[in-house]
């Protein structure tokens, strides 16, 4: 278990995604809102709220997930636009996030079992028989658990940056964020950690988005710029449930059939045996890295990662 405990990955999982628009020059509110322009709104009927979707392009669908949990999708737009050159882009507004809110957030209405439900749901109004699920971070676990439930409806996945398939492979991560750290950010990370609430995990996150990128310039000035995009009632509900202590879903991932792609930035503070460790739990993946990135390489990497998409989608 990492040094700080449990608490951390889940915060971890949450801080992926807390950026919304502010990840880079390339992902400002501006850029993403021409990003934003491609895209056409959907929604379908829920218990009680509307799940909202986003989507571009023709062709078979490709469902995208973002990760945190609990976090808006904006963030993954320019995945979204890049899917959307090859196949149909559905970048769908999680259960709690965005405008797919509940009237009410507990653990009745936020749980892995109905968010996978919800992408049923949305499969069978697209009357879409299979497709393509990409998620990113603990959207990948999404992706896998969805695999998991309707392999005969998931015709291949693409695991961006993924939470990993054990939690053994999460014992790296505290140790790969401070060794990131200045000494005196350590120590108030450790003390942030101790404490609760929603002020302390803001500032806890913003320290650890420093570790988070390849360019270190950019992180620190991403902690800065952190954003208000993080459900948290909802991420820290997804966040238990996503990944709880000792899970392992290795011994259900050799029957799936279908393609897999892992591709991580290189320098991600996950532990690349992470991304090994997943690519082995299938048996037709590949494992992929793009140099000079860390957890959000479209961003640093954009024309590296839209190759890998690219090759992906071109081959068979």
């Amino acid at each position: 278990m990492p040094r700080f405990g449990h608490a951390l990955v889940v915060s971890y999982l949450v801080l992926c995604l807390l950026w919304g628009g502010s990840v880079c020059a390339q992902s400002s509110k501006a850029s993403l809102a021409a990003y934003a322009d491609q895209f056409q709104t959907g929604k379908i009927s829920r218990d009680g709220f509307d799940l909202y979707f986003r989507s571009a392009g023709a062709g078979e669908p490709v469902l995208i997930l973002s990760g945190g949990p609990g976090d808006d999708c904006d963030y993954m737009l320019p995945v979204a636009a890049a899917v959307a050159k090859h196949q149909k882009a559905i970048l769908v507004e999680q259960r709690g996030t965005g405008r797919s809110l509940p009237p009410h957030v507990d653990a009745t209405t936020m749980n892995v079992a109905l968010s996978l439900a919800d992408y049923e749901a949305l499969r069978m109004y697209l009357k879409a028989d299979r497709w393509t699920v990409i998620g990113h971070s603990a959207g990948g676990l999404l992706a896998i658990r969805y695999a998991i439930a309707q392999p005969e409806h998931v015709s291949q996945l693409v695991l961006l940056d993924s939470a990993p398939v054990s939690f053994s492979a999460l014992a790296a991560f505290d140790d790969n964020i401070l060794d990131r750290l200045q000494m005196g950010d350590r120590t108030k990370l450790e003390a942030l950690e101790s404490q609760s609430g929603n002020g302390a995990r803001a500032d806890a996150a913003e320290l650890q988005s420093q570790a988070l990128f390849f360019n270190r310039e950019l992180g620190s000035q991403m902690g800065k710029e952190l954003s208000s995009a993080w459900h948290s009632d909802v991420g820290h509900l997804l966040g238990r449930e996503i990944t709880p202590p000792n899970y392992d879903l290795r011994p259900q991932l050799g029957k799936y059939q279908g393609r897999v792609l892992v591709l991580s930035g290189r320098q991600d503070p996950m532990d690349p045996v992470a991304a090994y460790e997943t690519k082995l739990a299938f048996q037709h993946a590949a494992v992929r890295f793009i140099d000079r990135a860390g957890h959000f390489p479209w961003f640093e990497q954009p024309a590296a990662f839209n190759q890998a998409l690219d090759d992906f989608f071109t081959s068979k």
